[in-house]
């Protein structure tokens, strides 16, 4: 029917349960904050549950010591972290950013990133997204055929 409804009980049990949420710009807003202040560079998905979770302090003066457990890698979105912490960032090319970042973090490059920078091109194919279908179904048919 389109929607899921929960019991009376489960209802109770969820009274400590806060949902929010944290759009692009406040993302950038609450990595750069983070950077400036601490000098740890948080992936996209961290600083989403960083932002909720100051918005729920300011707005509920609930002041209990909380972890937050990163969730992903700065390196999965190197260009989106660089970007709010320097708009300078946005210029460089990508692996260009990808060792800024390290530089910046003192955290070494994840080999499969460094792997990268001299994996051969296996696809080279551009298409209209109407088109993607009948595309990867080629190129499967291709690789299996091979």
């Amino acid at each position: 029917s389109g929607k899921y409804d929960i019991t009376e009980d489960m209802k109770a049990q969820l009274e400590d349960f806060v949902g929010g949420y944290s759009d692009e710009k406040k993302t950038a807003e609450t990595i750069k904050g983070v950077y400036d202040k601490e000098g740890y560079i948080m992936d996209t998905h961290t600083a989403v549950a960083a932002g909720v979770y100051n918005a729920y302090k300011a707005n509920s003066g609930d002041n209990t010591p909380t972890v937050i457990a990163s969730t992903a890698s700065p390196y999965k979105f190197t260009r989106s972290v660089m970007n709010a912490i320097d708009s300078k960032y946005d210029s460089m090319s990508d692996f260009a950013l990808v060792d800024e970042l390290s530089k910046l973090s003192g955290v070494k490059v994840p080999n499969a990133i460094e792997e990268i920078r001299t994996a051969p091109v296996l696809h080279d194919i551009v298409c209209e997204s109407e088109k993607m279908q009948d595309t990867v179904e080629k190129i499967v048919k291709n690789w299996v055929n091979k």
